[in-house]
């Protein structure tokens, strides 16, 4: 199924997204966001999802799911050390 295409104006989300690699096993401890960050990160506005991910080079970083369009300002660059990404630019939905 083809994404349709991300406008122009969401410089955060301007290429096609990354694919998702299916993990092997249940996550690392390290790999897991403690409630407590998770919790303050859901409570910011606009952010509907954060979890941590690590880049082809195995460096950890936080991913926040940003549901809506524009570039979040207001948003970490960083968290518990790590950086973040931001992803999205609309809201999530169940197809």
């Amino acid at each position: 199924m083809a994404m349709p295409p991300v406008p122009a104006d969401l410089g955060f989300l301007a290429g096609d997204p990354e694919p998702v690699r299916p993990q092997a096993g249940p996550p690392a401890a390290a790999d897991v966001l403690p409630q407590a960050v998770a919790d303050r990160l859901l409570a910011l506005d606009g952010v509907d999802g954060a979890w941590i991910e690590r880049d082809a080079q195995g460096q950890a970083m936080v991913v926040l799911h940003y549901s809506r369009p524009g570039q979040p300002s207001h948003l970490p660059a960083s968290v518990s050390g790590m950086p973040t990404r931001i992803v999205g630019g609309e809201p999530i939905r169940a197809y």
